[in-house]
């Protein structure tokens, strides 16, 4: 069994500027070094970043870290956002979308490196900083399973087309029903990454830098759509939704689709409560 140690710093207290980088620092705290996944839900821990972010490499680090400690149950999405990840004639790639700027304002979203974990109120507010990352997700862990998802995804090399096809069954019912939200994701986007810890890679820069996990676009809108108004615990519930990539820069080898089940009653955005990541296959007409 290939054993990981996960160390959490102590908490930071920084200015809250959607400019500034949240930094890893000492002290640390050595946690367990493996985790036992059976009967823990799925947990959605939204990294948002930037190329310009100087501390944003060595979270990432820990990011990846944390999916691997929890043997898969810890999905990622790397959301690039705030004026870090404004493009210029050094650092030319635009990982940015209206959707990212959408949660930045609506989950207000202070700085980067910092992430939502599963959309819920942790610590008293959504956002998440770099050092309370494990910490945020272990509170979401000990919650039970409410969804069992089955999903598969493509993409049709001809059309350019994406169609999504996720089942979903409820372990529990829910007062205001659940929206389902569909993600897109790609791997090994090459740019030019800034960075400030030796431990992560060359500084000031580290080029080539592969952008992971990163998010491209929602296929279902900014919050998805209604799954249904009304939960039954007997049935499953079918959903399909096709999308046309009509960007050139995607390379569809290398995405992937998040589905995200979400309760509409546990905050006005939606907590996740369930959540998938498949690969597309590719097919042709």
């Amino acid at each position: 069994m290939k054993i990981f140690r996960i160390l959490i710093p102590v908490l930071l207290i920084t200015g809250w500027m959607t400019t500034s980088c949240d930094k890893l620092s000492e002290p640390y705290a050595t946690v367990k070094t493996q985790y036992d996944t059976t009967g823990k839900p799925y947990v959605l821990i939204e990294e948002y970043t930037g190329h310009k972010c100087i501390n944003c490499p060595l979270a990432s680090q820990k990011a990846r870290k944390l999916v691997d400690f929890y043997r898969g149950k810890v999905i990622l999405m790397s959301v690039h956002g705030t004026s870090l990840a404004d493009p210029d004639a050094k650092y030319v790639l635009d990982l940015r979308t209206p959707e990212a700027n959408q949660w930045i304002t609506d989950f207000a979203i202070p700085y980067v490196p910092m992430a939502l974990i599963n959309r819920a109120v942790i610590g008293g507010a959504y956002p998440v900083a770099s050092d309370q990352w494990a910490v945020g997700i272990e509170s979401q862990m000990v919650k039970p399973v409410m969804t069992s998802m089955s999903v598969q995804a493509s993409y049709n090399v001809t059309s350019k087309e994406i169609t999504a096809n996720v089942t979903t069954w409820f372990k529990r019912k829910l007062a205001a029903g659940a929206n389902i939200c569909m993600y897109v994701v790609e791997d090994s986007i090459e740019g030019i990454q800034a960075n400030k810890d030796p431990e992560a890679g060359p500084t000031p820069d580290i080029n080539p830098y592969y952008f992971n996990e990163t998010f491209r676009a929602s296929i279902n809108g900014t919050y998805g759509e209604q799954l249904t108004s009304s939960v039954d615990t007997a049935r499953s519930y079918a959903y399909t939704k096709k999308f046309t990539v009509t960007s050139t820069d995607w390379k569809p080898a290398q995405l992937s689709l998040i589905a995200t089940i979400t309760d509409p009653t546990a905050n006005p955005k939606g907590e996740v409560i369930g959540v998938r990541k498949v690969k597309l296959s590719l097919t042709a007409k």
